[in-house]
């Protein structure tokens, strides 16, 4: 199941390489390099590398900020902006039409290498002077409250958001309208509440399901229509709690549930956990259209392995988030059509690039950030239409190779050729920057590992005005005016005229809980990124995935859950 790289070199020598096991240098566990492995660190001119997988994710995210926002000013123009930046980083931070403007040159930050000083020492002082854009927002409009947001109109607080309009508070939402609460979706529309849905339409408090419409509490349904606390279903229409109706029985028993209220929500949910738990059967990975694929939730693959929410990858290795990449290893987060990468993260449409971060239309470059349309470059931060740059210098041809050799055999000493930047060049603390949600650790323990922490001041938070009905009937508009505290946490939040617009339409209760409280939530139903082996629970053969044996949830392999659930 281990994905071969298209390359070719000598082979000579391999085969004291050939699946060896080395020790994380962070966590002390073992892990294998294989001879595939090898080949494709051969390919890209880099050194093994000394983390493991995990390790090695885990500092790619720390240097991602999706959901902590700030209120600050425009370096350039002192226009009042919103920002992923805390105001007190050292690089100066742009209103996004400024920093993709012409009003500002990039040659005014430049470093001259010095060889008695580390590679990373010196990009570090860079990177503190290059100013920055204030979010990552491209060929939006109306969505400024959105991070990590492309070609997305009329959307509020969604983070990773692609190609969506009319949707608010979510989290790797994409190609998707009039969505609310959602995470890791794709191609849905007025759907709230799901988790890894794909192409659904009005279907809500759902998971793990596909091709579903005017549905609820469904989980791991396919092709199912006018169902409601369901799963494990294909093609049906008409089934409460898993059980067959007539047309006019079904919805007889839709009625004594609505209007929903906080209440039957809640019920619903317990009734969805509960089948899941002790009716419901688990493949070993979701996903469909794969081959060869070894992770969870891929669609659309090809000779993967180790990837989790990877769409149309091929012959590539430890995928996290990820679309379209090509002969790829240790790659998060990225937009589309990339090959020959190693360790990157927000990448599209690139070739050849190592360790790097928020890159597109590049190739042949490495240790760069915030760079696009550009070739041959080491060490750069923020360049555009650019080629041969070193620490965003401009060079010949000839000096450029010159000099970008001497600093890799430097590199190559240290160890440091082919890992990502150290942690403490992330300009964000641990429990600010994505990380935190996929790699939970408490102050000291992030501290003791080299990231930074960020503490909370004060909390003072207002008196609540309202609270919010139980119901979505008869509720007027003055709700939006309202200053409303969370039921969990207690944070202030308030109703946005959008947000009441999508509830009245689909029906539901307005939320007791802030955004942050809803997405927590949201992702303690996802499995981790984490394989295990363990029995199929029917057959008993050996499988990998991502449920952990010590769990009661009954797991099949491909063969007896296909046969189980058609």
């Amino acid at each position: 199941m281990r994905c071969i790289p298209q390359v070719r070199f000598l082979e000579a020598d391999l085969d004291q390489l050939i699946n060896m096991e080395k020790t994380c240098a962070v966590s002390g566990k073992p892990f294998e390099i294989t001879d595939e492995d090898v080949k494709f660190y051969e390919k890209m001119g880099i050194s093994l590398p000394t983390l493991c997988p995990s390790e090695r994710q885990r500092r790619r995210i720390s240097f991602r900020n999706f959901r902590s926002l700030y209120s600050r000013k425009c370096d350039a123009t002192g226009k009042s902006i919103v920002t992923m930046y805390n105001t007190d980083q050292p690089f100066p931070v742009y209103d996004n039409d400024y920093w993709w403007g012409d009003d500002w040159n990039i040659s005014d930050y430049t470093l001259n290498f010095d060889p008695e000083k580390s590679f990373f020492e010196q990009y570090d002082a860079l990177a503190k002077k290059v100013p920055r854009f204030s979010t990552f927002n491209l060929l939006s409009e109306k969505s400024k409250y959105s991070n990590f947001a492309w070609l997305a109109k009329n959307c509020y607080l969604v983070f990773g958001c692609v190609r969506n309009e009319d949707c608010m508070y979510g989290h790797i939402v994409w190609d998707c309208k009039d969505c609310i609460d959602n995470l890791y979706t794709f191609r849905c529309e007025w759907c709230s509440n799901c988790v890894d849905c794909v192409d659904c339409y009005d279907v809500h408090f759902s998971t793990e399901s596909a091709n579903c419409n005017e549905s609820y509490f469904l989980h791991d349904c396919r092709g199912c229509i006018n169902c409601f606390g369901c799963t494990n279903l294909r093609n049906k229409q008409f089934y409460f709690m898993n059980k067959p109706y007539s047309k006019e029985e079904y919805f007889e028993k839709l009625k004594k549930v609505q209007p929903f209220s906080t209440k039957t929500l809640g019920d619903g949910k317990k009734w969805l956990e509960k089948l899941k738990k002790e009716e419901c059967v688990f493949p070993p990975l979701f996903g469909v259209k794969n081959e060869n694929v070894h992770g969870n939730h891929l669609y659309e693959s090809k000779n993967c392995y180790q990837c989790f929410d990877a769409k149309k990858c091929e012959d590539s290795k430890y995928l996290y988030t990820a679309y379209e990449e090509f002969n790829c290893y240790d790659i998060s987060f990225t937009g589309a059509h990339s090959s020959f990468c190693y360790n990157c993260q927000a990448i599209g449409n690139t070739e050849n690039v190592i360790s790097s971060h928020n890159i597109n239309q590049c190739s042949d470059i490495a240790y760069c950030e915030f760079c696009y349309s550009s070739h041959d470059l080491l060490g750069c931060n923020g360049l555009r239409n650019t080629q041969y740059c070193i620490l965003n210098k401009q060079y010949s041809k000839e000096e450029y190779f010159a000099l970008r050799e001497q600093i890799i055999q430097s590199m190559k000493n240290n160890n440091e050729w082919g890992a990502f930047f150290p942690s403490n060049i992330s300009p964000f603390a641990y429990n600010e920057a994505i990380v935190q949600e996929y790699f939970p650790l408490t102050k000291e323990e992030a501290v003791s590992r080299g990231y930074k922490w960020l503490d909370e001041g004060k909390k003072d938070y207002k008196t609540a005005t309202a609270q919010i009905p139980d119901t979505i009937e008869n509720l007027s508009d003055g709700i939006c005016d309202e200053t409303l505290a969370c039921t969990t946490c207690s944070k202030n939040y308030q109703i946005q005229k959008q947000e009441l617009k999508i509830h009245r339409r689909i029906n539901i209760p307005l939320p007791s809980e802030c955004f942050d409280c809803r997405h927590v939530k949201r992702m303690e139903l996802r499995n981790p990124r984490k394989l295990w082996e363990r029995d199929c629970d029917k057959c008993s053969v050996k499988i990998q995935t991502s449920f952990d044996p010590k769990r009661p949830e009954k797991v099949y392999c491909e063969k007896c859950y296909l046969n189980e659930v058609h």
